[in-house]
């Protein structure tokens, strides 16, 4: 990603970001993939939100197939999805606070030992690959939520921005009705004070500064939610898999479908014609429009706080180019 822009006298006086430097394809080789396939590459666009895209993806087929999903898949998918967004935002704090001068290891340190309880949960670290249309491929275990460092997580999100407020307010200012004009999404439309959110089991976080503060602030507010929240979720028993048929072919005509993932919202409009794959599958991706949006609020800003406006957008290259 570039930034491109105009410097007097040390503060930005106009800045847009360059997209289109890591244009890899995606869509097209979307619609080269039957539908099971397509979730391994949905997984890979956002590769700090991964289980989220492959969940996204499905559920959009889902809702154009009829299917039902079991209880017991709804319910996991929402817990393993918060624990995702834990292991985001905490990679976010620890590396915002390390490039302030602050001491991210307890953040790094969190954010490995809930790594290492996905690997033991699913087999995988980042790329869990678990979600399949209609349910998920494997039941989480009996005690499954033991093995996750929540505690440890809450605790080294607590006052982790301390001391580094004066380095963060007033940067990169996104009013409310900025992140409305570029449709923003996420922590980004959230800490403008838009509660843009879709999940319908959590309240949204929201703050209204609009600034670098505001941003982290959110994050360190969600990963406290999601912590509370999987700690309470109960899986009720039954299946967590649908039985289908060999080949899956959507009826013919559009449909679009659109999800909360870590980074924002991600959508999927699909056109269908009938076949085993997607005549066109275009992806709505929240990095996309966060970073038009980070364009448009960097006038004035000073160049030395021109990396911590960066890290506060949470943006992800892959996210941004298809």
């Amino acid at each position: 990603m570039r930034l491109r822009g105009v410097v007097t006298d040390g503060t930005v006086e106009h800045a847009e970001i360059v997209t289109g430097l890591m244009h890899r394809g995606a869509e097209k080789l979307f619609e080269s993939r039957d539908y099971r396939q397509i979730l391994s590459l949905a997984n890979r666009h956002d590769w700090l939100s991964s289980f989220d895209g492959e969940l996204s993806a499905a559920r959009v087929m889902e809702r154009a197939l009829g299917i039902t999903v079991p209880p017991r898949a709804v319910a996991a998918r929402s817990a393993i999805s918060e624990v995702c967004r834990i292991n985001h935002h905490l990679y976010w704090l620890a590396e915002t606070v390390a490039a302030l001068g602050g001491d991210p290891d307890r953040l790094r340190a969190a954010r490995a030992a809930l790594t290492d309880a996905l690997d033991l949960l699913t087999g995988a670290r980042m790329h869990l690959m678990i979600v399949r249309i209609g349910g998920l491929s494997m039941d989480l275990p009996q005690h499954w939520r033991e093995s996750l460092p929540l505690e440890a997580a809450t605790a080294a999100v607590t006052d982790c921005l301390e001391g580094l407020s004066e380095h963060l307010a007033g940067v990169a200012t996104l009013s409310r009705g900025q992140a409305q004009q570029y449709a923003t999404s996420g922590v980004v439309a959230r800490a403008s004070g838009w509660a843009r959110d879709q999940r319908d089991y959590l309240t949204p976080v929201v703050r209204h500064d609009g600034d670098a503060l505001a941003r982290l602030q959110c994050l360190v507010a969600e990963v406290q939610a999601s912590c509370s929240f999987v700690r309470r979720v109960e899986l009720p028993p039954g299946d967590f898999s649908t039985k289908l048929p060999r080949t899956l072919r959507l009826p013919e005509g559009e449909y679009y479908g659109s999800s909360e993932t870590a980074s924002g919202v991600s959508g999927w409009w699909i056109i269908s014609r009938g076949d085993a794959v997607p005549w066109r599958m275009k992806l709505r991706s929240a990095s996309f429009n966060n970073a038009a949006a980070l364009g448009a609020c960097l006038t004035g800003t000073r160049a030395e706080d021109l990396p911590v406006a960066l890290m506060s957008f949470l943006l992800v290259a892959g996210d941004i180019d298809r």
